[in-house]
């Protein structure tokens, strides 16, 4: 059986080369990392497909360079021209800002160890607008219970 080798790149460098695959036209799929998009993208666990869209909506999970160099994978919450608001499902405040120009890429596919699932599809939009409307506190103790007891 062939042996298969893992290469740990710092993010700067390894999405940089997905922001410029993206921009040529290519889907990319990367490992995610963190907990900030629990309860439905899980870190070290899920991957995701990436794919360049222009035609952005809140709703919409994407990656985006909101520093020079320094990138995140959350969820679109608002659009206002030009500017773009982004924010973890797992994030209980807290926002990142950036322009259109700065989101690289949109979740096309989430992949999960046994599952692939379409972030579109009714069932996952209907879970996450559930997901937004249940209070911060209680949130919080939900995420808190998620990654004691099943990360």
């Amino acid at each position: 059986m062939m042996e298969t080798k893992k290469i740990i790149l710092p993010n700067a460098i390894m999405l940089g080369e997905v922001k410029n695959l993206l921009s040529e036209g290519h889907e990319v799929v990367i490992m995610t990392k963190g907990v900030s998009m629990l309860p439905f993208i899980v870190g070290d666990r899920d991957s995701v497909l990436l794919e360049k869209r222009d035609d952005l909506k809140v709703g919409d999970i994407a990656l985006a360079e909101v520093h020079e160099g320094h990138y995140v994978l959350h969820r679109l919450i608002e659009l206002n021209g030009d500017a773009v608001v982004l924010k973890g499902d797992g994030n209980v405040r807290g926002c990142e800002h950036c322009t259109r120009a700065s989101v690289v890429g949109v979740v096309k596919e989430i992949q999960k160890p046994k599952k692939t699932v379409d972030p579109w599809n009714p069932r996952q939009q209907r879970r996450w607008h559930r997901w937004i409307k249940v209070p911060t506190l209680i949130r919080r103790v939900i995420l808190k219970i998620i990654r004691t007891f099943f990360l």
